[in-house]
């Protein structure tokens, strides 16, 4: 332990002196003349290795801390010392137990393409963690699903925690456990406003009728229009608002809002007062994560991440980039909202008139929410990450979290913290662990072998995306081998002859046609600087050996080949070895053969809609925006036909679903390598006990190309999804 003697000066902590305890009674100076010290210094007694200031805070100012006032006056009046008798500390031990001091925060920090959407890991950057405390205004302007959070001064923002990332862009740190613990004491105190603070995830804007960011998610863009979601209840008059200065959630204000509003169901207004925030939290768990899985999408891919350490598609932030903040109100309304007309009433407006918003959220709608709220003192931990992008020797900044944008469970034991880095980032591909060359040429594409046993001829992969028949096969039936092209980025792994070598070039034919060299650049991760290393040929497309060979990750690599900038088809690659004046060595190696295709599935396209009542006979309704009137309490069949095609197609989705939830829904796996272009129809029923209103139908048709990671463990007999393309149809159904 160590007992520090502290003062605070405008909201901010200022260390005096301290020492290190060896003995229950000890000595220390104060730091300052007797006559310079200010009125409101204290001691406090805290475990040694805990360094940062505001740790040291919120320790002092906890109610288990041994911590007393020292009396200017009697300071004085004893000539500058103060014996034991003059301070009462309380003992010790109950602060030593009570508390963990670090809690292990792990993640990882990428990279995301913005054209394929792939994840690529940032090796090599530094990671810091700041504990923050910050005055909020929060701004809800009514009606819309926005709030806007401003902030007011004054602020902290102090680093206590920093990690470089490892080759693949994984980090594990400690952060102090009584920063988190404020952060939880917080959320505690503002229980709805810890929802409303969190960035929310695309599952939560699709609960509240929200569209999430379809130019940052493509796999997302067949979602249909969506409409905001209703407060449960009237929006309570704006006399009948507490004084702004109680905080939100304060059992004050709960049992003002209970005075004041009119009586009834209190839920119809909005309020939780009948819910706990245990069983809301309930509720936010897998329920409505199931609901939308099934009645939505029914696809497991974007739910279920590939690997533990990602988060899947529908936990990831809706609205990664920001947008502009709507025109605050004038002065005169300004001046109502704030509730007051003095100098600093006008001195806060002046403020937040100067700066930008912090975030934007989305409302909590279940609670009844002021327009314009003050909240003083605000903790939180955000993260920064830094990366020398330009080999100068210095750090620039690749990622700076906003407030509560922490992507993790403080309270959880471990963690999962998955930061996307900006477009300036350095990124590199994490390949398998190294293994020595034992003879040159290629070896791999991405994560699999080149081998007969996973490739054919031609250069089609046969074990993921096999074709199914329609009747299921015993499970001791073999699928038939696949025709599955590479898409995407492709990290073509080889040796290139270590000890011998000092360039090489990579060549390629298109189609048959004629040879040329690839000029692609990449980066790769030098293992001993500690920074990722930039791999460009020269003019004449000669590449260097790297070496070590081990000291270069992803190891082996001979080129990264973003192959989505190439024609899709058939390609053969070459390898060439060169010495140190450029001069062809060694015998030729053999060539490797590699079908790509990035293209999506086209046409994927409706063709007929018809429907009928019981038996009848089936009526043609239109494509364009179709109304079908139907007998009250009747079932109506629904029929369309559809064309899905693709140059490699794996199957076909379709469902259909509405006001009421899933219908239903059917779909189609490729039978045969050449079973690429399916006109099909597919009927399902609407119960009569279904509202009438809006619903749709979600065609999708998906490609079986696929990029080469993964399906190690299943020896490469998996189906990845890895490209699609989606289509609605919107249906009315009225009743007559």
């Amino acid at each position: 332990m160590k007992a520090v003697i502290y003062t605070e000066e405008k909201d901010e902590m200022r260390i005096l002196s301290e020492t290190k305890l060896q003995d229950d009674e000890f000595e220390m100076e104060l730091g300052t003349d007797a006559d310079d010290l200010p009125g409101n210094t204290k001691m406090a007694i805290v475990p040694e290795e805990v360094e940062s200031t505001s740790h040291i805070r919120r320790i002092a100012e906890s109610d288990a801390s041994p911590s007393v006032n020292i009396d200017k006056t009697r300071l004085l009046s004893r000539e500058g010392t103060l014996s034991a008798e003059d301070m009462s500390i309380k003992p010790v031990d109950g602060i030593v137990n009570l508390w963990k001091l670090k809690h292990k925060v792990c993640g990882r920090v990428f990279k995301r393409d913005p054209v394929t959407g792939e994840k690529c890991p940032v090796p090599g950057a530094i990671v810091r963690v700041f504990d923050v405390d910050v005055n909020l205004f929060w701004w809800h302007p009514y009606p819309g699903p926005w709030g806007w959070l401003y902030p007011h001064k004054p602020h902290r923002r102090e680093e206590i925690s920093k990690v470089a990332t490892d080759k693949c862009g994984y980090f594990c740190l400690e952060i102090p456990y009584f920063d988190i613990d404020a952060v939880l004491r917080w959320r505690l105190r503002f229980r709805c406003m810890w929802e409303m603070l969190k960035p929310p995830t695309i599952l939560d804007a699709l609960d509240l009728g929200v569209k999430p960011d379809i130019r940052h998610y493509p796999e997302l863009e067949k979602l249909p229009e969506m409409e905001i979601k209703p407060r449960p209840g009237p929006r309570p008059d704006p006399v009948s608002i507490p004084d702004p200065t109680l905080m939100l959630h304060d059992l004050e204000f709960t049992r003002a809002m209970e005075w004041k509003l009119p009586s009834g169901d209190m839920t119809s207004m909005g309020l939780r007062n009948t819910r706990t925030y245990i069983e809301m939290g309930e509720m936010l768990k897998m329920p409505k994560f199931d609901e939308v899985n099934q009645d939505i999408f029914e696809r497991k891919a974007l739910f279920d991440p590939m690997e533990n350490t990602e988060m899947s598609i529908m936990e990831q932030p809706a609205f990664p980039n920001s947008i502009a903040a709507p025109q605050l109100p004038d002065d005169e309304v300004f001046m109502e909202m704030v509730g007051g007309d003095d100098k600093e009433s006008l001195e806060a407006i002046g403020d937040i008139r100067m700066v930008k918003p912090l975030a934007r959220l989305l409302l909590c709608w279940t609670e009844v929410v002021p327009e314009w709220k003050l909240f003083l003192d605000v903790p939180d931990i955000v993260f920064k990450v830094e990366q020398d992008i330009d080999d100068d020797g210095s750090l620039e900044t690749i990622y700076d979290g906003s407030f509560f944008d922490v992507n993790w469970n403080l309270s959880e034991p471990t963690t999962n913290v998955q930061i996307e880095a900006w477009k300036n980032a350095i990124c590199v591909p994490c390949g398998p662990g190294y293994k020595p060359c034992t003879k040159a040429g290629f070896v791999g594409i991405n994560d699999i072998p080149l081998d007969h046993l996973y490739q054919d001829a031609v250069g089609y992969a046969t074990r993921p995306n096999r074709p199914r028949q329609p009747i299921p096969h015993p499970p001791h039936v073999i699928r038939p081998s696949a025709e599955s092209p590479f898409c995407k980025t492709l990290r073509i792994v080889g040796c290139p002859d270590y000890g011998h070598a000092v360039y090489y070039k990579v060549f390629y034919k298109y189609e048959g046609g004629p040879e040329t060299h690839f000029t692609e650049s990449w980066h790769v991760y030098n293992i001993s600087a500690g920074a990722s290393h930039h791999v460009e040929p020269d003019a004449s497309g000669f590449y260097p050996v790297l070496t070590p060979p081990d000291n270069y990750f992803p190891y082996h690599t001979l080129m990264n080949w973003r192959s989505h900038k190439y024609p899709d088809g058939k390609y053969e690659l070459r390898l060439a070895l060169y010495d140190a004046a450029f001069n062809p060595i060694g015998a030729p190696l053999p060539s490797v053969k590699v079908v790509i295709d990035n293209s999506k599935p086209a046409p994927v396209d409706f063709l007929k809609l018809e429907y009928r009542e019981g038996a009848g006979a089936w009526k043609e309704a239109a494509l364009h925006c179709p109304i079908i009137k139907r007998n009250a309490g009747a079932h109506v069949e629904l029929r369309v036909k559809y064309n899905v095609a693709a140059t490699h197609l794996r199957d076909i989705h379709i469902n259909f679903r509405g006001c009421d939830g899933y219908i239903g829904s059917g779909g189609y796996w490729h039978q045969n390598v050449a079973d690429n272009n399916k006109v099909l129809s597919w009927t399902t029923t609407l119960p009569g006990t279904k509202h009438e209103g809006g619903y749709h139908f979600y065609l999708e048709g998906r490609s079986r190309a696929f990029n080469a990671t993964g399906g190690l463990a299943s020896n490469w007999y998996f189906d990845p999804l890895n490209i699609w393309r989606g289509k609605v149809l919107n249906v009315v159904i009225l009743d007559k």
